[in-house]
């Protein structure tokens, strides 16, 4: 799921993937103020946050 290209995935890069123990995944609410957006987090094994992208929409 951590390589998937976007829309459907955080696109994450190689190094990143290799690494990723899980992702969390954040998002607008329809009533926030404000454009549309997904973010995915990237956590390692110890749940030290590695890498982030957002992505536009919901």
């Amino acid at each position: 799921m951590a390589a998937s290209s976007p829309p459907f995935g955080p696109g994450f890069r190689d190094e990143v993937v290799a690494r990723v123990e899980s992702v969390e995944v954040w998002a607008s609410g329809f009533d926030d103020p404000g454009e549309d957006f997904c973010e995915f987090r990237a956590l390692d094994a110890a749940g030290n946050e590695i890498a982030r992208t957002r992505i536009g929409g919901y």
